[in-house]
Protein backbone atom coordinates (compact mmCIF):
# COMPACT_ATOMS: atom_id res chain seq x y z
CA UNK A 1 0.00 0.00 0.00
CA UNK A 2 1.23 3.53 -0.72
CA UNK A 3 2.33 6.09 1.86
CA UNK A 4 -1.09 7.71 1.89
CA UNK A 5 -2.65 4.52 3.18
CA UNK A 6 -1.87 5.11 6.84
CA UNK A 7 -1.89 2.46 9.53
CA UNK A 8 -3.81 -0.77 8.93
CA UNK A 9 -6.39 -1.98 11.45
CA UNK A 10 -8.21 -5.33 11.49
CA UNK A 11 -11.26 -5.90 13.70
CA UNK A 12 -12.48 -9.50 13.79
CA UNK A 13 -16.15 -10.23 14.50
CA UNK A 14 -16.87 -13.88 13.73
CA UNK A 15 -15.51 -17.06 12.18
CA UNK A 16 -17.05 -20.31 11.02
CA UNK A 17 -15.97 -23.83 10.07
CA UNK A 18 -19.11 -25.78 9.20
CA UNK A 19 -20.72 -28.16 6.76
CA UNK A 20 -24.10 -27.17 5.35
CA UNK A 21 -26.91 -28.43 3.19
CA UNK A 22 -29.77 -26.49 1.64
CA UNK A 23 -30.48 -24.79 5.00
CA UNK A 24 -27.62 -22.38 4.19
CA UNK A 25 -30.02 -19.94 2.60
CA UNK A 26 -31.06 -16.39 3.45
CA UNK A 27 -30.57 -12.65 3.06
CA UNK A 28 -28.64 -10.13 5.14
CA UNK A 29 -28.87 -6.36 4.85
CA UNK A 30 -26.38 -3.56 5.51
CA UNK A 31 -23.40 -5.51 6.83
CA UNK A 32 -20.56 -3.13 7.56
CA UNK A 33 -17.78 -5.73 7.52
CA UNK A 34 -15.78 -7.83 5.08
CA UNK A 35 -16.03 -11.57 4.49
CA UNK A 36 -13.21 -13.95 3.60
CA UNK A 37 -14.60 -17.32 2.47
CA UNK A 38 -12.80 -20.55 1.70
CA UNK A 39 -14.86 -23.27 0.02
CA UNK A 40 -13.38 -26.62 1.04
CA UNK A 41 -16.15 -28.81 -0.45
CA UNK A 42 -19.30 -28.38 -2.51
CA UNK A 43 -20.64 -25.17 -3.98
CA UNK A 44 -22.96 -22.25 -3.29
CA UNK A 45 -24.17 -19.00 -4.78
CA UNK A 46 -24.16 -15.52 -3.31
CA UNK A 47 -25.43 -12.15 -4.46
CA UNK A 48 -23.65 -9.21 -2.87
CA UNK A 49 -24.94 -5.74 -3.62
CA UNK A 50 -25.83 -6.21 -7.33
CA UNK A 51 -23.35 -8.96 -8.24
CA UNK A 52 -24.10 -12.70 -8.31
CA UNK A 53 -21.26 -15.17 -8.00
CA UNK A 54 -21.04 -18.96 -7.83
CA UNK A 55 -18.75 -20.27 -5.10
CA UNK A 56 -16.75 -23.39 -5.89
CA UNK A 57 -14.30 -25.56 -3.96
CA UNK A 58 -10.62 -24.67 -3.90
CA UNK A 59 -11.05 -20.89 -3.97
CA UNK A 60 -11.03 -18.02 -1.51
CA UNK A 61 -13.49 -15.15 -1.86
CA UNK A 62 -13.14 -11.64 -0.45
CA UNK A 63 -16.38 -9.68 -0.19
CA UNK A 64 -16.62 -5.96 0.63
CA UNK A 65 -19.20 -4.37 2.89
CA UNK A 66 -22.67 -4.98 1.50
CA UNK A 67 -26.10 -3.41 1.41
CA UNK A 68 -27.51 -6.81 0.42
CA UNK A 69 -26.00 -10.28 0.79
CA UNK A 70 -28.12 -13.22 -0.42
CA UNK A 71 -26.72 -16.73 0.00
CA UNK A 72 -27.86 -20.25 -0.96
CA UNK A 73 -26.49 -23.79 -1.12
CA UNK A 74 -28.00 -26.20 -3.68
CA UNK A 75 -26.93 -29.40 -1.91
CA UNK A 76 -23.66 -29.55 0.08
CA UNK A 77 -21.08 -27.05 1.29
CA UNK A 78 -18.13 -26.97 3.64
CA UNK A 79 -17.49 -23.32 4.34
CA UNK A 80 -14.76 -21.70 6.39
CA UNK A 81 -15.08 -17.96 6.77
CA UNK A 82 -14.07 -15.01 8.86
CA UNK A 83 -16.03 -11.76 9.16
CA UNK A 84 -13.77 -8.78 9.85
CA UNK A 85 -13.27 -5.13 9.02
CA UNK A 86 -9.99 -3.89 7.57
CA UNK A 87 -9.59 -0.15 7.78
CA UNK A 88 -6.94 2.49 7.40
CA UNK A 89 -6.54 5.55 9.61
CA UNK A 90 -9.79 7.38 10.40
CA UNK A 91 -11.84 4.25 9.81
CA UNK A 92 -11.51 4.35 6.01
CA UNK A 93 -12.37 1.05 4.35
CA UNK A 94 -9.24 -0.54 2.83
CA UNK A 95 -11.32 -2.33 0.19
CA UNK A 96 -12.81 0.99 -0.84
CA UNK A 97 -9.39 2.53 -1.48
CA UNK A 98 -7.28 -0.27 -2.93
CA UNK A 99 -7.94 -2.62 -5.86
CA UNK A 100 -8.63 -6.26 -5.03
CA UNK A 101 -9.77 -9.51 -6.63
CA UNK A 102 -12.96 -10.99 -5.19
CA UNK A 103 -11.98 -14.56 -6.14
CA UNK A 104 -8.59 -16.28 -6.03
CA UNK A 105 -7.56 -19.94 -6.38
CA UNK A 106 -6.33 -21.23 -3.03
CA UNK A 107 -2.54 -20.97 -2.74
CA UNK A 108 -2.63 -24.61 -1.67
CA UNK A 109 -5.71 -26.51 -0.51
CA UNK A 110 -4.10 -27.98 2.60
CA UNK A 111 -2.28 -24.78 3.59
CA UNK A 112 -5.35 -22.61 3.09
CA UNK A 113 -7.58 -25.05 4.96
CA UNK A 114 -5.16 -25.19 7.87
CA UNK A 115 -4.94 -21.41 8.09
CA UNK A 116 -8.72 -20.98 8.06
CA UNK A 117 -9.13 -23.72 10.68
CA UNK A 118 -6.55 -21.99 12.87
CA UNK A 119 -8.32 -18.64 12.53
CA UNK A 120 -11.59 -20.23 13.63
CA UNK A 121 -9.90 -21.93 16.58
CA UNK A 122 -8.26 -18.70 17.79
CA UNK A 123 -11.05 -16.16 17.30
CA UNK A 124 -12.41 -16.55 20.83
CA UNK A 125 -8.96 -16.39 22.42
CA UNK A 126 -8.07 -12.91 23.60
CA UNK A 127 -4.37 -13.06 24.39
CA UNK A 128 -2.10 -10.71 22.46
CA UNK A 129 -0.20 -13.65 20.97
CA UNK A 130 -3.42 -15.25 19.70
CA UNK A 131 -4.64 -11.99 18.19
CA UNK A 132 -1.32 -11.47 16.43
CA UNK A 133 -1.50 -15.01 15.05
CA UNK A 134 -5.04 -14.51 13.71
CA UNK A 135 -4.14 -11.28 11.97
CA UNK A 136 -1.02 -12.83 10.51
CA UNK A 137 -3.04 -15.70 9.04
CA UNK A 138 -5.67 -13.35 7.64
CA UNK A 139 -3.08 -11.08 6.03
CA UNK A 140 -1.34 -14.07 4.43
CA UNK A 141 -4.64 -15.21 2.90
CA UNK A 142 -5.56 -11.69 1.80
CA UNK A 143 -2.25 -10.97 0.07
CA UNK A 144 -3.10 -12.60 -3.28
CA UNK A 145 -6.45 -10.80 -3.41
CA UNK A 146 -4.71 -7.43 -3.41
CA UNK A 147 -2.39 -8.20 -6.31
CA UNK A 148 -4.72 -6.26 -8.57
CA UNK A 149 -3.92 -3.38 -10.91
CA UNK A 150 -4.44 0.09 -9.50
CA UNK A 151 -6.71 2.57 -11.28
CA UNK A 152 -6.56 6.30 -11.78
CA UNK A 153 -9.95 6.58 -10.06
CA UNK A 154 -8.64 4.91 -6.90
CA UNK A 155 -5.44 6.93 -6.94
CA UNK A 156 -7.48 10.14 -7.11
CA UNK A 157 -9.76 8.88 -4.34
CA UNK A 158 -6.78 8.18 -2.07
CA UNK A 159 -5.43 11.66 -2.79
CA UNK A 160 -8.76 13.23 -1.88
CA UNK A 161 -8.98 11.07 1.24
CA UNK A 162 -5.54 12.29 2.33
CA UNK A 163 -6.69 15.91 2.05
CA UNK A 164 -9.86 15.13 4.01
CA UNK A 165 -8.01 13.04 6.62
CA UNK A 166 -7.86 15.69 9.40
CA UNK A 167 -11.63 16.23 9.18
CA UNK A 168 -12.27 12.48 9.08
CA UNK A 169 -10.02 11.97 12.11
CA UNK A 170 -11.97 14.63 14.01
CA UNK A 171 -15.27 12.94 13.11
CA UNK A 172 -14.01 9.52 14.20
CA UNK A 173 -12.68 10.81 17.52
CA UNK A 174 -15.82 12.74 18.42
CA UNK A 175 -18.70 10.53 17.26
CA UNK A 176 -19.73 9.87 20.85
CA UNK A 177 -19.19 13.37 22.23
CA UNK A 178 -20.44 15.72 19.53
CA UNK A 179 -19.14 17.18 16.27
CA UNK A 180 -19.09 20.81 15.17
CA UNK A 181 -19.67 20.55 11.42
CA UNK A 182 -18.52 24.14 10.88
CA UNK A 183 -15.02 23.15 12.03
CA UNK A 184 -14.54 20.50 9.33
CA UNK A 185 -13.54 22.78 6.39
CA UNK A 186 -10.92 24.50 8.56
CA UNK A 187 -9.43 21.15 9.58
CA UNK A 188 -9.11 20.17 5.91
CA UNK A 189 -7.71 23.63 4.98
CA UNK A 190 -10.56 24.25 2.52
CA UNK A 191 -13.25 26.83 2.07
CA UNK A 192 -16.69 25.80 3.30
CA UNK A 193 -18.16 25.47 -0.21
CA UNK A 194 -15.16 23.59 -1.63
CA UNK A 195 -15.07 21.23 1.35
CA UNK A 196 -18.77 20.40 0.97
CA UNK A 197 -18.30 19.77 -2.75
CA UNK A 198 -15.14 17.66 -2.34
CA UNK A 199 -16.61 15.67 0.54
CA UNK A 200 -19.83 14.89 -1.31
CA UNK A 201 -17.95 13.89 -4.48
CA UNK A 202 -15.66 11.58 -2.47
CA UNK A 203 -18.26 9.89 -0.26
CA UNK A 204 -21.47 10.30 -2.24
CA UNK A 205 -23.12 12.09 0.69
CA UNK A 206 -22.92 15.35 2.60
CA UNK A 207 -20.71 15.68 5.70
CA UNK A 208 -23.84 15.71 7.87
CA UNK A 209 -25.15 12.48 6.32
CA UNK A 210 -21.72 10.88 6.63
CA UNK A 211 -21.63 11.70 10.35
CA UNK A 212 -25.11 10.21 10.83
CA UNK A 213 -24.08 7.07 8.95
CA UNK A 214 -20.92 6.66 11.03
CA UNK A 215 -22.85 7.06 14.26
CA UNK A 216 -25.32 4.38 13.15
CA UNK A 217 -22.46 2.04 12.22
CA UNK A 218 -21.03 2.62 15.68
CA UNK A 219 -24.40 1.67 17.21
CA UNK A 220 -24.55 -1.46 15.03
CA UNK A 221 -21.11 -2.58 16.16
CA UNK A 222 -22.01 -2.06 19.82
CA UNK A 223 -25.29 -3.93 19.40
CA UNK A 224 -23.41 -6.90 17.91
CA UNK A 225 -20.63 -6.95 20.47
CA UNK A 226 -22.35 -5.78 23.66
CA UNK A 227 -25.28 -7.04 25.71
CA UNK A 228 -25.82 -3.66 27.39
CA UNK A 229 -29.41 -2.36 27.63
CA UNK A 230 -30.41 -0.04 24.78
CA UNK A 231 -30.79 2.89 27.18
CA UNK A 232 -27.19 2.46 28.41
CA UNK A 233 -25.86 2.28 24.86
CA UNK A 234 -27.72 5.44 23.90
CA UNK A 235 -26.15 7.31 26.81
CA UNK A 236 -22.67 5.92 26.16
CA UNK A 237 -22.83 6.77 22.45
CA UNK A 238 -23.92 10.36 22.95
CA UNK A 239 -27.60 10.24 22.01
CA UNK A 240 -29.98 12.45 23.96
CA UNK A 241 -32.19 9.47 24.79
CA UNK A 242 -32.89 5.85 23.89
CA UNK A 243 -35.91 6.95 21.84
CA UNK A 244 -33.71 9.41 19.90
CA UNK A 245 -31.24 6.65 19.09
CA UNK A 246 -34.07 4.29 18.11
CA UNK A 247 -35.61 6.84 15.73
CA UNK A 248 -32.30 7.55 14.04
CA UNK A 249 -31.42 3.88 13.86
CA UNK A 250 -34.73 2.84 12.33
CA UNK A 251 -34.56 5.68 9.80
CA UNK A 252 -31.19 4.39 8.51
CA UNK A 253 -31.64 0.62 8.84
CA UNK A 254 -35.36 -0.09 8.82
CA UNK A 255 -35.10 -1.77 12.25
CA UNK A 256 -35.22 -0.61 15.83
CA UNK A 257 -32.04 -1.35 17.82
CA UNK A 258 -33.93 -4.09 19.68
CA UNK A 259 -35.04 -5.73 16.41
CA UNK A 260 -31.55 -5.44 14.95
CA UNK A 261 -30.00 -7.12 17.99
CA UNK A 262 -32.55 -9.94 17.81
CA UNK A 263 -32.31 -10.52 14.05
CA UNK A 264 -28.73 -9.62 13.20
CA UNK A 265 -26.81 -12.74 14.04
CA UNK A 266 -23.86 -14.01 12.07
CA UNK A 267 -25.26 -16.99 10.17
CA UNK A 268 -23.91 -20.40 11.12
Amino acid sequence: MDKSAGALHIDIFHSDNSTYGTEWNGVRLNDDYHRLYFIAEGEAEVTYNETTRKLVAGHTYLFPTTTLFRYACPSHLRLLNVCFKMTLDNGLDALDLHPFHVIMPAMDMTTTLNKMVEIDALVQKRSFAHQLSIRGQILTLLGPHFQASDTEKLRKRRKDMKRLAPALRYIEQNLETGITVADLPRLAAMSRSYFAKKFTMTFGMSPQDYIRKQRIELVKRELRLSSQPISNLAEDLGFSSASHMSREFKHHTGYTPKQFRAFDRFFD
